[in-house]
């Protein structure tokens, strides 16, 4: 919507034109000069038509400036013993607020015109002839600096809402990259531990085709199981872009009660899964419960990429009455370096300190003093930390 059409200043226009109309006829118009010569129902009118362009000095600046600028130097040549000002004022504020330099400057040489005549006429009506020049002086040195200031605070105006609009942008831009860096997390996580285990149950398939044609099968079931999943979850993570709420709502929520999904494929897969659940579990925050899976899920994908094959994956679960305690433990090196490698994207340790700092926790990761890997992260079990989201800048040391 243009600013001039907006209704609260139509509103405000229809109130404080007519106001300034009225307050000028009394201040500037000499109802003792040359009796007669004008009626006075002229002098009116003639100020009205003079105040009627201020209306649109929004939509056409200039124009309206140089039509108001011309007419009070023409009310003022024809000794109509009026002298406006007020409305050359309004019109050059309007250049200067809405109009780009190569057009105020113009502006303001052009409301200097009715300047000449007000001069004029202030030196005519000194009696005192010896008065005349400092009358001069101080009508236009008077002017001259109110001319000045209202351009100043025209251009003012004008560059404190360039400042505004721009600091808007860039915070929309800087909510869209951020909205960018999290869904490019979310897919790291989907994508990242799908395609790990596709990996391995299609290079575990290929082994065992001949000799095993059923235990291969079944292996490529789980692959078409894990690509519809990822499939899925993508779909679910594009949906987010989505305008409409409706879609939203319909989303199924991500959290710590899919755990034993993502534990059943590492089954499925092979791989000896060891779930140890300690205290009372309790609902968490949606922010914190998407944050524990996806962290889960991480760590669950290292340990496919990088833990040894015939070692188990210890997941333990600690609920306290303040936080969770969520640590993913593998025991003995892998010796897939290879597909480890190729595998990896260099973001998920990152990823996860990020999610965990994220919602007021925070989230490690390294080798295990037994010789194995150890994925820890602590999360609150209250609300999640309004603050954690600005320090979840400072990103931890990625590794696959």
């Amino acid at each position: 919507m243009r600013s001039w059409r907006h209704p609260s200043r139509v509103a405000l226009d229809l109130v404080a034109v007519p106001v300034l109309w009225g307050i000028e006829l009394q201040i500037t118009w000499d109802r003792t000069a040359e009796p007669g010569a004008v009626a006075p129902w002229l002098v009116v009118l003639s100020a009205a038509l003079l105040y009627l362009p201020l209306f649109w000095r929004r939509r056409w600046p200039l124009a309206v400036l140089l039509l108001v600028a011309l007419g009070a130097v023409a009310v003022a040549l024809l000794g109509f013993g009026f002298h406006p000002i007020f409305c050359v004022w309004l019109a050059l504020f309007a250049v200067a607020a809405h109009c780009p330099d190569r057009r105020a400057v113009p502006g303001l040489a052009i409301a200097f015109l009715p300047v000449a005549t007000s001069v004029h006429a202030t030196v005519q009506d000194t009696p005192d002839p010896s008065m005349r020049a400092a009358a001069f002086l101080v009508a236009a040195l008077f002017l001259t600096v109110a001319h000045l200031v209202v351009f100043g605070v025209g251009r003012w105006v004008r560059w404190s809402v360039a400042q505004r609009e721009l600091v808007a942008r860039l915070a929309a831009a800087r909510a869209e990259a951020e909205e960018r860096q999290r869904i490019a997390r979310e897919l790291h996580d989907v994508v990242a531990h799908a395609v790990s285990l596709m990996v391995l149950q299609a290079g575990g398939a290929e082994r065992v085709m001949e000799r095993d044609p059923d235990r291969a099968r079944a292996a490529l079931r789980q692959v078409d199981e894990l690509g519809e999943q990822a499939v899925t979850e993508l779909r679910r993570m594009l949906g987010l872009l989505s305008p409409a709420p409706a879609a939203r709502a319909e989303q199924e929520p991500v959290g710590l009660q899919r755990l034993d999904g993502l534990l059943d494929h590492l089954r499925a897969a092979g791989r000896e899964v060891e779930l140890c659940v300690a205290g009372e579990p309790c609902a968490l925050e949606p922010a914190v419960d998407e944050a524990a899976y996806r962290i889960a899920q991480e760590a669950l994908t290292n340990a496919v990429k990088h833990a040894a094959p015939d070692r188990p994956v210890r997941v333990a679960l600690d609920w306290g009455p303040r936080d969770v305690e969520l640590s993913v433990r593998t025991d003995g090196a892998g010796t897939r370096g290879r597909l480890a490698a190729r595998l990896s994207t260099g973001h998920g340790v990152r990823g996860m300190a990020e999610r965990a700092r994220a919602v007021g926790g925070e989230a490690t990761a390294g080798p295990d003093p037994h010789g194995g890997y150890l994925v820890s992260a602590r999360l609150p079990v209250g609300p999640a930390d309004p603050h954690g989201a600005a320090a979840a800048a400072a990103g931890g040391e990625a590794t696959g």
